[in-house]
């Protein structure tokens, strides 16, 4: 299971649109499905999901977050907190002999591919 956190700025350039365009250029032999406001990157059995997420939960998330990460300037985190957005990437599936571990840096490489956007994984935490 993999899981990462895209934290917006308010000047990102970061759209679902572009990255739904950036997913099918880097996974061209996957499946990619766009619903509202989630994109989905799948195949065979496997998939990982990213979709936007707002509102003042997420700022106040944001906060615990950028709090215990090095090296963010306290302009930066005050912007990301302000955004009250973020881009959530998931999935629900086991991946025990990490076959699809590449796969997974592929989507923080397109994720950290926008300006305005620090990608991070919410377990340790720490900037990728």
């Amino acid at each position: 299971m993999y899981r990462v956190v895209g934290l917006l700025r308010p000047d990102t350039d970061f759209t679902l649109d572009e990255a739904e365009s950036r997913l099918r250029e880097k996974f061209p032999d996957f499946t990619i499905t766009r619903n509202a406001d989630q994109i989905v990157v799948s195949s065979g059995d496997w998939w990982i999901a990213l979709a936007i997420t707002n509102g003042p939960e997420v700022a106040t998330e944001t906060q615990g977050l950028v709090e215990r990460l090095a090296g963010v300037e306290p302009t930066e985190a005050d912007a990301l907190i302000a955004s009250g957005r973020r881009v959530e990437v998931w999935t629900d599936i086991p991946d025990p002999f990490m076959e699809h571990f590449n796969d997974y840096l592929k989507i923080v490489e397109v994720l950290k591919s926008f300006s305005g956007l620090l990608a991070v994984d919410p377990k340790e935490p720490g900037i990728l």
